[in-house]
């Protein structure tokens, strides 16, 4: 490292310096620290999808305690945070899994866990995690229940591959105490 690169990463982890107190929610990047519901969750993964027209959202693994669920930051004209864990697919019922078989796409309405979700939009994209150069194709489903509270997702990787999500949508003050990693 030549005496002028010293120079450049210092200023280089200069710009990296934040006010704990102004870290947003859409300022997270693996290795932070965040509070929800009354939980301290490291973000382990760092994806993002392209939705095309230049339209991408990020997606972040957090864990607390062995327990793994999916933070999904969307920013279009709003930001709408959502927070799912998986789903097993075939817990959706033989009802849910036979339209597939037979339609080749989810049905307009999913019942389960007595809420009804109904199909709120249906986007094709491409998915990566950020240490990867690597995408992925794959078609979105995204459900709301009736009060646009709670949410179900079906990505369909491929012809036949399908995984699901549950979750509930958030409010960005859920999310708090956000702290950058200290390996930086």
């Amino acid at each position: 490292m030549g005496f002028f690169d010293l120079f450049k990463s210092n200023k280089d982890k200069e710009e990296k310096h934040y006010d704990p107190i102004n870290i947003k929610v859409t300022d997270l990047e693996k290795g932070y620290l965040l509070d929800y519901d009354l939980e301290t969750w490291t973000v382990t993964k760092m994806s993002e999808y392209d939705w095309g027209n230049n339209f991408f959202t990020r997606e972040f693994t957090i864990t607390s305690k062995g327990k793994n669920r999916f933070l999904h930051i969307e920013e279009d004209d709003e930001l709408i945070i959502t927070l799912s864990e998986e789903l097993k697919y075939r817990k959706l019922g033989t009802t849910v899994t036979e339209y597939i078989e037979n339609n080749g796409k989810p049905p307009k309405q999913i019942t389960y866990d007595n809420t009804t979700y109904y199909l709120d939009e249906e986007s094709p994209g491409y998915y990566r995690n950020v240490e990867s150069e690597n995408w992925e194709e794959l078609v979105s489903f995204d459900y709301l229940d009736e009060d646009e509270e709670k949410c179900l997702t079906l990505e369909q990787w491929g012809e036949n591959d399908f995984e699901a999500s549950i979750g509930k949508i958030l409010k960005s003050f859920e999310i708090s105490n956000i702290l950058p990693s200290y390996n930086e």
